[in-house]
């Protein structure tokens, strides 16, 4: 079995260059959701979720099959057989799930709430990132967790009392267990990246979430339905080349070093941008909660994510 290789040296924060690489990746990440959602009115959700994973496993492998990446990327795949399992796992169970719980989500209830829930992911990392990274957890951490709690069930309930349990509920519910099953599966691929290629991981990761949600597309959805428009094949691309291969390339080799807590912060950027396209251009209804949660999430974020000045 092959020897595991050294933890990387970790930057105490992130520049503000990479902040503000994070912040523009979100704001991609922002228009995720819609294009699922648009791409869902000829395609069930599994397929949609298969769809992505399978066109981004694809192009992974396409770039490292290119001899010069090849090289540069061989030594840093994961060897050592429990990592390499951890990796293999969090594609085939970790980003399926979360992966299946936005967009079933997404289509219950709308693509503007179910991205200002994503938006909460910071404040998942500050709780995982505590018990697995061991990173520090100072009394601002805890109120910041509270606060975007309350944000959360705000948005999830569209109110602070629970009135009525309905479809839209269900989805944003739904959506909420996606947060959490990715906010898992970033901490996971955090401890593997200090150590691998961010791209390396993408790649396996993606690849063995692209056979599981084929898999799983094929026994709850059957076939898929291979009469795609023009449209689908732009929400598509948009899903694959931006969302994934592009954007998550980066977010991994910045996540090579870079902490998860300062990584995280970025992910409100999506908040403002999830309104404007959710508003502007899927036509949906912003009910007056969803401001105050993402108010809430918001403040949370920032307490969740403010430290004392200490030594990297």
């Amino acid at each position: 079995m092959a020897k595991a290789p050294p933890v990387r040296e970790q930057l105490g924060s992130a520049g503000a260059g990479a902040v503000a690489v994070l912040v523009f990746l979100n704001i991609l990440w922002a228009g995720a959701n819609p294009a699922a959602l648009v791409m869902m009115h000829n395609h069930r959700p599994e397929w949609v979720a298969a769809f992505r994973f399978i066109g981004a496993a694809s192009l992974m492998w396409l770039l490292v099959a290119i001899p010069q990446v090849r090289r540069t990327l061989a030594a840093h795949f994961p060897r050592h057989l429990p990592h390499l399992m951890l990796a293999a796992a969090i594609g085939f169970f970790g980003v399926s799930t979360a992966y299946l719980c936005y967009f079933w989500g997404t289509r219950l209830s709308t693509a503007t709430e179910a991205t200002l829930l994503v938006s909460s992911s910071p404040i998942f990392y500050a709780i995982l990132a505590r018990l697995w990274l061991k990173e520090q957890f100072p009394p601002e951490k805890t109120a910041g967790i509270i606060l975007g709690m309350a944000g959360v069930w705000v948005i999830v309930n569209k109110g602070l009392l629970l009135r009525e349990f309905s479809g839209a509920t269900l989805g944003n519910l739904l959506v909420l267990l996606g947060v959490l099953t990715e906010s898992i599966n970033v901490v996971a691929a955090k401890s593997l990246a200090m150590r691998y290629s961010g791209v390396a991981l993408l790649t396996i990761e993606a690849s063995f979430a692209a056979v599981s949600l084929t898999a799983i597309s094929l026994v709850f959805a059957g076939a898929p339905n291979l009469h795609w428009t023009p449209t689908d094949f732009g929400m598509w691309f948009y899903l694959v080349v931006v969302c994934t291969v592009f954007a998550f390339s980066v977010w991994f080799y910045l996540m090579e070093r870079a902490p998860v807590g300062a990584m995280g912060v970025t992910i409100f950027a999506q908040t403002p941008a999830a309104a404007f396209i959710g508003y502007f251009v899927l036509k949906e209804q912003l009910h007056p909660t969803i401001w105050i949660g993402a108010g809430l999430i918001i403040g949370g974020i920032l307490l969740t994510l403010r430290t004392r000045r200490t030594k990297p």
